[in-house]
């Protein structure tokens, strides 16, 4: 078979191999030590020590770049609202994200806060863009004018949090209008931006989940993301409230196959519904393939606040600063903690086959609910029923 040499953006090393970003079709590949070697990479120092267990650096960076934000949502995880004191200065962004590049990341999730309230974001992205970094981005949608477009064209995927559409939008405590954040998303097409939906998935909205997929098909937009309601922020005061039943989270993964088709409209599910797939048995090889994964915070994903002050993921709480994240990336307590939850956990997940995939599911729901930060999600089906 001729070898076809894929068209490389940019590679970093690993122990097993490396990480190639490809610019078409657009993706990344875990790949091992041969298949660098081919395409042009020499022998790497990593190559010749022991896996540590997580990798040199994480893929995707959550970054709100400010906290800031005129809405005031009921369940907002940051719990945005006026700019505060400590903020990063645009020069001290920038360092960060030179850092970022520097030890290997490839994209850079933006937000807020609203994003588009930090004045100098056209700089920021822009500032992306340059040094190789891929910027994407999470709005609101509703103040979307000839600013936030050059702006967002710049980005590789540009997301609109809408909850459900029409009278479900605001169900969450979500402020705003569902037809200015419909306006926005035409806007957005019409600039040539690839446009998609986070969708905030609670016990208000879930019946209509079917609805929203239903308008991105006719929007013909390139994916939706169902984020499982979190107690973070403003949410944690009304967890209680929105957060999913038994019922809805045994049946999320049924629901989500049941829901339109019709094109290439992209369905994703952040890692804390991972519990709620393997509640369904799915094969373990299969997963694996697929690369499904559950909690990978300090891993794969790294959460980092407008103060600087950086965590696992963007719901759970540290006091390190990213200042300091090329040896705090090896040596914070907090990262390890995360990574190595899976060596010695609590019944049922320590006899649980999905232990290697699902790692404990959220750690941020966990925390929540039992006050430790080693318990098993309380919110597993399996758990559930083992505590029951």
């Amino acid at each position: 078979m001729k070898f076809t040499t894929p068209r490389i953006d940019r590679a970093r090393y690993e122990s097993f191999g490396g990480i190639i970003s490809c610019i078409d079709p657009p993706f990344l590949a875990w790949v091992d030590q041969s298949y660098m070697q081919k395409v042009g990479y020499e022998n790497s120092s990593l190559w010749e020590k022991d896996d540590p267990g997580y990798l040199s650096a994480p893929i995707e960076v959550h970054f709100a770049v400010t906290n800031q934000c005129s809405q005031g949502c009921l369940g907002c995880y940051m719990a945005s609202a006026k700019k505060p004191e400590g903020e990063l200065t645009i020069w001290e962004v920038k360092k960060v994200l030179k850092t970022f590049r520097d030890m290997g990341v490839f994209h850079v999730a933006l937000g807020g806060g609203e994003a588009f309230e930090r004045d100098d974001f056209f700089e920021i992205v822009r500032y992306c863009r340059e040094i190789g970094l891929v910027p994407n981005l999470t709005t609101h949608g509703q103040k979307i004018n000839d600013r936030e477009i050059e702006i967002c064209k710049m980005m590789g995927q540009v997301n609109v949090s809408i909850d459900g559409i029409d009278d479900v939008y605001g169900v969450n405590g979500r402020v705003g209008s569902f037809r200015v954040a419909d306006e926005s998303i035409t806007k957005l097409q019409k600039a040539g931006v690839a446009v998609g939906i986070n969708c905030v998935v609670s016990r208000k909205n879930y019946r209509h989940l079917g609805t929203l997929v239903s308008y991105a098909i006719n929007k013909n937009m390139n994916e939706i993301e169902f984020l499982k309601y979190k107690p973070s922020g403003r949410g944690r005061a009304h967890y209680q409230q929105f957060s999913l039943s038994q019922e809805m989270i045994r049946s999320f993964y049924p629901l989500i196959l049941s829901l339109p088709r019709e094109s290439k409209i992209e369905l994703k599910i952040d890692c804390s519904f991972i519990p709620a797939l393997l509640y369904h048995k799915p094969p373990v090889d299969e997963l694996e393939a697929l690369a499904v994964t559950g909690c990978d915070g300090g891993n794969l994903l790294l959460g980092v606040k407008s103060n600087g002050m950086f965590s696992a993921c963007s719901f759970v709480e540290n006091n390190e600063n990213v200042a300091d994240i090329n040896e705090l990336w090896h040596t914070s307590t907090h990262l390890n903690a995360f990574r190595n939850w899976t060596k010695n956990p609590p019944e049922p997940c320590r006899s649980c086959e999905y232990l290697p995939i699902c790692r404990g599911g959220c750690h941020a729901v966990a925390l929540h609910l039992t006050g430790r930060f080693d318990a098993p999600d309380p919110e597993c089906p399996f758990v559930f029923d083992y505590y029951k």
